[in-house]
């Protein structure tokens, strides 16, 4: 998880500062005013000079003292989107890696040191690295950043609108996917059901016709078994013996249950069958419902509780 949030933190230096001058330190580094100390350790003579705006690919290892913190090298090798780093807008701040970009070329090779101390004042993410390394003095964040590439923000947009488009063209045929399979399981079960314009399947199975009917606002209170269309059940209240009740028409619920409970009176019981989309959709519900899933509901409504004030209305 480090990685993951030091990576988040390092995406978020994104404040612009003016650059100013290093100076030459003992070591042979530079050191800026604000404390940042560098040293180019390859410096490619051919490289174009990176400068505020420019969207640039890097790779970078990051470290405390014996603590690696990030490595775009290693998740460069389960996932190609790595291949060469990441992609970086040059917006320095001082005190902080990025404001060394500038001084940099595509194809330069880095060291980057900031004392740890420094960090902590600025940040609360770093005081975790602090704690770990209680006691030892003059502790300093280490970045070794190599820049791979350089893109312009029409190349940037461009890849943006590239992935959009084939994340919605993967969305797009998922969706297709799942209707076919609904409409088939409609047909090979050869299932009666009432379809609304949302795309909610419905059968009451039991008719109480003289019953009061939700409204929106009323508490119901509901028996329920949840299926997926090859019959196994993931979750029923009848097993728990214990109705579950909600507020109708708050979102509190999926949405072909927040319309399909509607479509009832008390003492019906039916069939709500719900694509993902009324459901839980492209994300699935954890380890239980997978991604596009369709779901069948076999639903009571046992009781309703109006809202008495949202009735008078």
């Amino acid at each position: 998880m480090k990685h993951l949030n030091f990576y988040s933190v390092l995406m978020s230096f994104l404040i612009f500062f003016a650059c100013e001058k290093p100076r030459k330190t003992e070591n042979k580094e530079e050191k800026l005013p604000s404390g940042v100390i560098f040293q180019i350790i390859n410096r490619n003579p051919n490289g174009e000079k990176l400068k505020e705006g420019d969207f640039v690919q890097m790779h970078l290892i990051s470290k405390v003292d014996t603590i690696e913190v990030d490595n775009t090298y290693q998740r460069a090798k389960i996932d190609t989107n790595f291949r060469n780093g990441f992609t970086l807008q040059v917006k320095t701040e001082k005190g902080m890696p990025t404001e060394v970009l500038p001084f940099l070329q595509v194809g330069d090779s880095v060291k980057i040191k900031i004392s740890l101390d420094t960090l902590v004042r600025r940040y609360p993410y770093f005081d975790q690295f602090a704690q770990q390394l209680q006691g030892k003095k003059n502790v300093f964040f280490e970045y070794f950043v190599k820049v791979t590439g350089r893109k312009t923000k029409q190349q940037v947009q461009k890849e943006q609108q590239e992935a959009e488009r084939k994340q919605q063209e993967n969305l797009k045929k998922k969706e297709d996917e799942e209707i076919a399979k609904l409409e088939a399981y409609l047909k090979e079960n050869k299932l009666d059901m009432q379809k609304t314009a949302s795309g909610l399947y419905y059968k009451i199975t039991k008719n109480a016709p003289n019953n009061p009917q939700a409204k929106p606002y009323d508490t119901v209170v509901v028996h329920y078994t949840g299926k997926f269309l090859d019959g196994k059940v993931f979750d029923s209240s009848l097993n728990r013996n214990e109705p579950f009740q909600f507020v109708l028409g708050m979102g509190s619920v999926i949405k072909g249950w927040d319309e399909g409970i509607a479509l009832l009176r008390k003492g019906e019981k039916a069939q709500l069958l719900i694509p993902s989309k009324l459901g839980y959709g492209a994300m699935g519900a954890g380890s239980t419902i997978p991604p596009f899933s369709t779901l069948l509901f076999e639903v009571e409504l046992l009781d309703i509780k109006p809202n008495k004030e949202a009735n008078k209305k």
